[in-house]
């Protein structure tokens, strides 16, 4: 299968994928609620957020990984691709084992740290407990998808992924039928996680049969890599932080009911930051070869045209959910939680701005990234710090006024300087053929919608907003593309 190909149907597994995840977690949370109650359910927000932040650990080595598998790859360099993977997984190893030992001291310290009873605390440091093994396991394994990834295999990944889904989704069942504990869910939802391992081990000795499992380091290997690694890492870390501070802020500043609303409007709207960030990770392998055969016409088709679709569906996805916002929330968890719509649609709009995805796949196919590093350093500061402010008297507003200033910050480095003078891009031909139209449409066509009054039951009123909306868009956007995107599109339609 060709690049182009593999990268069609890598988009539309991800694509898929992604909302099946999202439509998981849109039905999990009202559930588990339900059944553990809101305080309790907070306790699981707070431990993953805790575990999710020393994902920063990783030091760049996700996407470095990516680049440079797939570079060897396509160089068969053999020997350096094998002493590359087995180094990776030396250093997964010693990553994997500083997380849980950090979550054991975390545990030992939850309740000077968190504010919880003494019944929660107990429960939040088991729960650490299982998280530290679950850790060094998934550390450990994370680099198998990473080399699978390099043979621009990602359509397998995501297919394989639906197989954890299938398993959450009994374990979900389960805990309701059967009247798990918090403890035992958590349990069964590790496991889940990692029952795909051996399907990718599998995988990587048929694509790569030389490929060996048994961790090894080599200081040739590593220093390779690691200058493209720092760079990643000190682009990451102060946007990471600012990504997944925020729920851990609200259990500080906030209470625990403030991090369940987090968690809630996250579950919906992660719907639409998971299409936005799919991306990325299907582009990286294609968008590296690209950038090392010095491509300039594969380079600028990747940033305007990519950018284009990309803005397409996530306008779609942002002003299409801010339609039906009231009808969802209400569904979702109940005409109680209707406040939160204010700071839902504020997010939603702050998802506009993975309309760059395509370009960040250029941008991290390079060797250079120390520009955009500094960007996102100063945007998460600043929005860290009005997070921290701002949550003791807006609660999980606070988290969504800190994202939209972020968000605007970076937008503005990227539009006003990094593309036009860095990477010769355009910004105003992005701005106003590739992401505008799409925008002011979604916009207008949220307005005409949002306020419509309907007689009729909740459920209804959600399909026939959300049936106009997804109507009209498709139908105004069809009218929008040029002959070359129509051309485009059919010949994806008629493959799949």
């Amino acid at each position: 299968m060709s690049s182009s190909k593999k990268i069609v149907s890598g988009v539309i597994w991800s694509t898929f994928v992604n909302v099946i995840n999202a439509l998981y977690g849109f039905i999990a949370v009202p559930i588990l609620i339900n059944h553990f109650g809101k305080a309790e359910y907070g306790l699981i927000g707070l431990a993953m957020s805790v575990n999710v932040y020393m994902n920063l650990m990783d030091m760049g080595f996700n996407s470095t990984n990516v680049r440079f598998f797939s570079t060897w790859l396509a160089q068969n360099r053999h020997e350096r691709l094998l002493k590359g993977f087995q180094t990776s997984l030396s250093f997964y190893s010693v990553i994997g084992l500083i997380n849980a030992i950090v979550l054991l001291i975390v545990a030992f310290f939850s309740k000077e740290i968190f504010n919880v009873t003494i019944e929660q605390d107990s429960i939040l440091k088991h729960l650490f407990y299982i998280l530290a093994i679950s850790a060094f396991c998934q550390w450990f394994s994370s680099c198998f998808d990473q080399i699978i990834k390099a043979t621009e295999n990602v359509a397998w990944i995501q297919k394989r992924t639906l197989l954890t889904k299938i398993l959450m989704i009994l374990v979900l069942g389960s805990t309701v039928w059967f009247d798990f504990s918090i403890e035992l869910y958590f349990i069964f939802t590790c496991l889940a996680q990692l029952a795909i391992v051996p399907m990718s081990v599998g995988m990587i000795r048929r694509q790569i049969p030389y490929i060996s499992f048994m961790p090894k380091w080599d200081k040739q290997s590593f220093r390779e890599m690691l200058p493209y690694c720092m760079n990643i890492f000190s682009f990451s870390l102060f946007q990471f932080s600012f990504y997944n501070l925020r729920p851990v802020f609200l259990g500080i500043q906030g209470t625990v009911e403030s991090v369940a609303d987090y968690r809630i409007l996250n579950g919906i709207i992660g719907i639409v930051t998971m299409l936005g960030g799919a991306f990325i990770g299907i582009l990286l392998p294609s968008t590296s070869k690209i950038v090392a055969k010095n491509d300039k016409e594969a380079y600028y088709r990747v940033a305007y045209d990519g950018t284009k679709y990309i803005s397409i569906l996530i306008s779609l996805c942002s002003f299409g959910m801010m339609t039906v916002g009231s009808e969802v929330l209400t569904l979702y968890v109940g005409k109680s939680y209707l406040y939160l719509i204010p700071w839902f649609n504020l997010w939603l709009l702050c998802t506009l701005g993975t309309h760059n995805q395509a370009i960040s796949s250029l941008i991290l196919a390079g060797s250079d990234i120390r520009a955009i590093s500094y960007s996102s350093v100063v945007a998460s500061v600043v929005g860290l710090i009005l997070s921290w402010v701002l949550i003791p008297k807006f609660a999980i507003g606070g988290v969504c006024i800190a994202f939209t200033i972020y968000t605007l910050i970076q937008m503005l480095f990227y539009y006003c300087y990094y593309w036009p003078v860095k990477m010769y891009i355009s910004s105003l031909r992005i701005f106003i053929n590739c992401f505008l139209p799409y925008v002011i449409l979604g916009a207008i066509l949220y307005g005409l919608l949002h306020r419509i009054s309907l007689d009729m039951p909740v459920l209804a009123i959600f399909f026939v907003k959300g049936f106009a909306f997804l109507f009209l868009y498709v139908l105004i956007t069809f009218f929008l593309l040029n002959k070359s995107d129509k051309l485009f599109l059919s010949k994806i339609i008629k493959k799949k």
